[in-house]
């Protein structure tokens, strides 16, 4: 089978559909075995010092990283059909990192009036307005692209001649199979090496997010720049250029934020995101000045 035969298959609405119940399927399944483990801690020791088993609310932070594994394909779904809504797919993942963070922040919180400014819920404040920002700018993302207007999802997308739109397309198909298949091992590889990096009843903290989520934005930057890079083989359009370039920055942006410390992560998060609403907003402005002159 060919490539294009492959990214059809992989990228068809069937596969889709079939993907996110099967999705949802294990989500619900890893959720009632989280769930299940805690119940039965009392009689498994191991599991005692785990700190993912010290609150039945942290078994929520399980079906939401499942449900992250299929917001990766849809990202890499959408990579074909509009580089715009490809990258706020990217700010929808970043969002829902946030959401799964705050169940695991709630299992910190100091109750008490003494405790009131602790760390751990300041911590729980920022994420709360993190969210709230960031959810706020996809909106202003999606509303600049005209995705609420057009399912297509091709609105300010690179201004090209019909056979270099053609072309580029077609990279891009390849491009996002490839991506696929690369995402896919990633996972495999991150969850095979957790496994056999940590035992079940392991004490330490683990940062889930750092085991797949920051190499896949490492993965992510390669990818913008190869966008970046194919626009310039089919158009020399300047605000495109500019766009790209500029989401490129947005995700490195993203990228550092999960090395940050927690405060510096946030602002990083809501600056990257909000830096690439702002260059689309401008982008779409330059092509409407440009439509006005040359109609």
């Amino acid at each position: 089978m060919g490539i294009s035969v492959w990214s059809t298959w992989f990228f068809g609405p069937a596969f889709r559909a079939a993907l996110g119940r099967f999705t949802l399927i294990a989500a619900i399944a890893f959720f009632l075995v989280h769930l299940g483990l805690f119940a039965l801690k009392p009689w498994i020791p191991q599991l005692e010092p785990n700190p993912l088993f010290a609150s039945p609310i942290n078994a929520i932070y399980t079906p939401f990283s499942v449900l992250l594994f299929y917001e990766v394909y849809l990202l890499v779904y959408y990579l074909r059909r509009s580089t715009t809504i490809y990258i706020g797919k990217q700010y929808e993942i970043i969002a829902l990192i946030l959401i799964r963070g705050i169940f695991k922040d709630m299992t910190h919180l100091d109750l008490t009036k003494s405790g009131l400014l602790s760390l751990a819920n300041l911590d729980l404040a920022t994420d709360l307005v993190t969210v709230a920002a960031v959810y706020a700018l996809i909106y202003v993302f999606y509303r600049i692209s005209g995705y609420f207007q057009s399912k297509a999802n091709t609105a300010y997308d690179q201004p090209m001649e019909p056979g270099s739109l053609r072309r580029f397309v077609r990279s891009k198909n390849t491009l996002a199979l490839v991506l696929l298949l690369f995402l896919t091992g990633l996972s495999l590889y991150s969850f095979v090496d957790w496994l056999g990096s940590n035992e079940l009843g392991a004490a330490p903290v683990l940062d889930l997010n750092a085991i797949f989520f920051d190499p896949f934005y490492t993965v992510l930057i390669m990818s913008d720049v190869l966008i970046l890079l194919l626009s310039l083989l089919y158009s020399d359009d300047f605000p495109t250029i500019i766009r790209n370039s500029s989401f490129v920055v947005s995700t490195i942006l993203l990228k550092f934020s999960f090395s940050a410390e927690s405060g510096i992560s946030q602002l990083l998060i809501v600056t990257g995101v909000g830096f690439g609403v702002l260059m689309l907003q401008l982008s779409n402005a330059f092509y409407r000045i440009n439509y006005v002159k040359n109609p």
